[in-house]
């Protein structure tokens, strides 16, 4: 089994923070469903045209979603059904976010 890269995990993070199922994210990214899919689960590679799109969807630099990635390296990511965001990772998402969409 391969392992998911950070960045992968972190684009999950961020849709399901943002309240967003797959379908509604494809739809904001303009892909199909099945490619969010793919990325989140590790078996497609994140172009730095898809790290844009998604930093455009939820107003935030693409910087910051490395930076995230970087943040989360390592940790277990749980599945869905069992997703609980801590603490830690809610404040790096709010410190993350701009406060305005001219700050990103």
């Amino acid at each position: 089994m391969t392992k998911r890269k950070s960045i992968n995990d972190a684009l999950r993070l961020l849709r399901l923070y943002c309240g967003f199922s797959q379908t509604e994210m494809a739809t904001k990214l303009g892909i199909a469903q099945s490619m969010v899919s793919d990325v989140e689960g590790g078996r497609k590679n994140v172009t730095m045209d898809l790290l844009e799109a998604y930093s455009q969807a939820v107003g935030v630099r693409m910087s910051q979603l490395l930076f995230f990635a970087e943040e989360i390296e390592g940790q277990p990511i749980a599945r869905r059904g069992q997703l609980i965001v801590a603490d830690k990772v809610i404040r790096l998402l709010e410190k993350l976010k701009p406060a305005d969409r001219e700050a990103a």
